[in-house]
């Protein structure tokens, strides 16, 4: 009799564990969806379209793709340029 509530207490704590893995791994499927994360990115900013385009395309594309190409290159340009003072204590990309 005594073994009953030990069994029922490792039968919740083994399915609150199982709820919190898949809770887990369907929040990083989600985070991780390159379709959501491309829509959420503003398109605004020419170089993040096609950016985001030079994403979707396969590696051998990408090795004669001169867009493309350019595009990483003034990404990279950007990322390690400098950054400007904008004269109100803000710093400029």
């Amino acid at each position: 009799m005594a073994r009953e509530p030990q069994i029922l207490l490792r039968a919740v704590a083994v399915i609150a564990l199982v709820a919190a893995a898949l809770a887990t791994a369907v929040q990083l499927d989600d985070e991780s969806s390159p379709e959501r994360n491309a829509a959420d990115l503003s398109t605004d900013d020419p170089l993040r379209a096609e950016l985001v385009r030079c994403r979707t395309i396969a590696q051998e594309e990408l090795e004669t793709d001169k867009a493309c190409q350019a595009a990483w290159a003034e990404n990279r340009r950007r990322f390690f340029a400098p950054a400007r003072e904008t004269g109100d204590g803000r710093d400029e990309e």
